[in-house]
């Protein structure tokens, strides 16, 4: 999430919650859409003519990028950071960011051999022909994507050997960007930190507010710290070794267009896909579509399938766009109201207006003077990055110098980078962005950033993670002089795999938590975590120490309930334990029971078959799930709430909607499948999907396999 709407006279500070908008699962209507040189500057040619005649006194060969450039027509692009150079400009600008070269200015001659001396240091440290000169091979290497931590060479660390002097590192991620749904941020920053805890003995804990070890932000050029990204490419992201304050903290350039490495990872919203993932190419009445279409609909919202054959299989789901919903602000993900007042100025679209870092946002409501309500906008998946139009989609045909172009050109541009304008006329309105690519893995530059947020510096060895240059791996697995640098640091993992287990006393496996698949329900009543399963349960103190107990006799300690419990929960304010089984409930006071009774005395319609979860919403109000949908029971009243019932996945998005135990523990919401949970922290966002048996019953592998 961006930071909070900054503006002259506003102060708005949003939280996030996820979107609480309608569900959309709106039948198509069918009909049939479309989808989507290199120049150089010149350079002065006396001061080329003298440094020429210096270098071949010295000896020195300066030929290949350093020869004279083509003469072509350029174009200034509004919003584009970075600056049309020579390779002579880009060559020192590089070797004084990366460490090679003083930052001193020198003259004449002695600027030659120092930068003759450091070409050849940077070309050893990448693994090129250490030739002093700015060859092609050298140019190319420069002009590769990277992270912005200056080099040094194989598996070293930081000087001085900075390091975590404790073992259960913490994070803190602080925003998001617009790329990537954060459910899938919050999975790449985990598996990336697994990366390294898998080889040490380190822990990450991730923590939702205050100060944690490694603070992870994304954000452009200025972003608060002394070292501005550059734009689109280039410079990837940077981190800073162990340490106080800034020490330790992880920046991502939000002008990348973050993805899994593999193009958009468009993640959907309702229709009946379940939260899927687009398939590209798909299918739709004979035409194939490579991106989010609003082919077929008459809501103009993007759509993709989630198959490779829509007509044939009829799966769906509603692409990223603020029609459906918002991010971050302070309007609960409601979506964007167009037209909407700002300043008195009407928008018809998002908008960057009264912000300087550039994200996209909207109104909720029809007038922000009044309401003040806003949220940010999500990129669609051909939404164009960087230039002055982030997160707007590419229009085509649009003129560029009195031509029409139906797709993506680099005309205009030195770089070769392509773009396209985000009007019809980029000559008159000068709207434009870079166009949707591969983008970068998130996870692998986060693996990269935290190893040296965890002491490490650069290594020279090309199939390293901490190689400075970024290059995707579809199947990544840790490079031996990665291993040795963290476990120089921090030891390797004390768990020897190889080491014999314990011998253990056999157990009835039908007493055995951890054999069992599934369990009836899984709640939190009287302080304790309780799993139910065909007459008998076990229970666990919520402390993090708490020790699974039991199996112990339903009917022995509640004599009224049937062996099956389908879910529970107490009344913090009478303390009165409620039990639900198929459609019927009973109320237990201490001893004392009442029951069994209609679940229809509730409010709950006769058609649920069984209530499937229970969590406490405040004194006296407690969420009751079945199927899809939840009710919202007034437990004094014994009524349920106006307004319900309301569907799961609109309030607990990313949950799944056939979850059969629904619980709050130790201030999480766990929703759960089968042998899987889904967490989901207070800010209604998914931390952490794993399993029942291995994270909540505590079980060891050898009770059974990991499936």
């Amino acid at each position: 999430m961006p930071s909070p709407l900054y503006m002259e006279y506003y102060d708005l500070s949003g939280i996030i919650i996820e979107n609480a908008v309608e569900q959309l699962n709106k039948p198509f209507v069918c009909s049939c859409g479309r989808s989507c040189g290199n120049t150089l500057s010149t350079v002065d040619l006396i001061m080329r003519h003298c440094a020429l005649v210096v270098c071949l006194v010295l000896g020195i060969s300066l030929k290949d990028g350093w020869s004279l450039p083509l003469k072509s027509v350029m174009v200034t692009f509004p919003g584009d950071i970075i600056k049309n150079m020579t390779d002579t400009d880009l060559a020192q600008t590089y070797l004084k960011r990366f460490g090679y070269l003083d930052r001193v200015h020198r003259s004449g001659f002695q600027s030659m051999v120092s930068t003759s001396k450091a070409l050849k240091r940077m070309q050893r440290q990448m693994g090129l022909e250490e030739t002093g000169d700015l060859d092609k091979s050298t140019l190319e290497a420069m002009k590769r994507p990277r992270c912005g931590v200056p080099d040094v060479a194989n598996y070293q660390t930081f000087e001085g050997d900075l390091k975590w002097d404790h073992r259960d590192v913490t994070y803190r991620i602080i925003n998001y960007s617009p790329d990537m749904e954060s459910s899938l941020i919050d999975d790449s920053f985990a598996r990336a930190f697994k990366v390294w805890s898998d080889v040490t003995p380190l822990t990450f804990t991730r923590l939702f507010d205050g100060t944690a070890d490694i603070m992870i932000s994304f954000g452009k050029a200025n972003h608060g710290d002394p070292y501005p990204f550059d734009g689109k490419d280039g410079l990837l992201a940077h981190a800073y070794p162990p340490g106080e304050g800034l020490q330790g903290d992880a920046h991502f350039d939000d002008d990348e267009h973050w993805t899994l490495g593999k193009g958009p990872a468009v993640k959907t919203r309702y229709g009946n896909a379940d939260g899927a993932i687009c398939h590209f190419p798909f299918t739709f009445e004979g035409k194939t579509y490579t991106t989010c279409t609003t082919d077929g609909r008459t809501d103009n919202l993007p759509w993709c399938a989630t198959t490779a054959d829509y007509s044939k299989d009829k799966t769906f789901g509603f692409c990223p766009s603020e029609l459906l919903y918002t991010f971050g602000g302070n309007a609960d993900g409601a979506e964007c109201v167009f037209p909407f007042v700002f300043l008195d100025k009407e928008y018809d679209s998002c908008t960057t207006e009264g912000r300087s870092d550039g994200y996209r946002w909207c109104a909720t409501t029809d007038n922000f003077d009044r309401d003040i309500k806003y949220g940010f906008c999500p990129s669609r998946d051909t939404a164009v990055t960087g230039g002055n139009s982030e997160g707007e989609p590419c229009q085509f045909p649009f003129v560029f110098l009195g031509k029409a172009y139906d797709s993506c050109t680099s005309e205009g541009r030195g770089d070769g980078k392509l773009w396209c304008s985000t009007t019809d006329n980029y000559d008159e309105d000068k709207k434009w962005g870079f166009c949707p690519d591969q983008g970068y893995s998130l996870f692998l530059v986060a693996a990269h950033e935290f190893g040296h947020a965890l002491g490490l510096d650069h290594s020279n060895i090309r199939e390293a993670l901490m190689y400075p240059m970024y290059a995707y791996v579809e199947d990544f697995s840790l490079n031996k002089d990665d291993i040795e640098g963290i476990q120089y640091l921090y030891d390797p993992d004390e768990t020897d795999p190889t080491d014999e287990p314990e011998p253990t006393k056999p157990v009835d496996p039908t007493k055995d938590a951890c054999k069992l698949d599934k369990f009836d329900s899984i709640t939190v009543t009287e302080g304790e975590l309780h799993f139910f399963k065909d007459g008998l349960y076990w229970k666990m103190s919520s402390r993090s120490d708490g020790v699974l107990k039991g199996p112990f006799s339903i009917s022995k300690r509640w004599p009224a309930l049937p062996p099956v419990i389908d879910s529970a929960f107490e009344d913090p304010l009478t303390k009165k334990l409620y039990f639900f089984s198929g459609n019927r409930f009973w109320v237990y006071t201490g001893q004392s029971v009442l029951g069994p009774r209609s679940i229809e005395k509730l409010g709950l319609p006769n058609s649920i078959q069984k209530v499937e979860g229970a969590l406490q919403r405040g004194k006296g109000k407690v969420l009751l799930f079945s199927g899809e949908n939840f009710w919202r029971l007034d437990v004094k009243a014994q009524k349920i709430d106006n307004g319900y019932p309301r569907y799961t996945d609109i309030v607990f998005g990313g949950v799944p909607n056939d979850a059969h135990d629904v619980f709050q523990h130790k201030g999480h919401i766990y929703f759960c499948r089968d042998r899987f949970y889904w967490r989901m922290n207070s800010r209604r966002q998914v931390d952490r999907v794993g399993y029942v048996k291995y994270d909540l019953l505590k079980c060891s592998d050898s009770s059974g396999s990991r499936y």
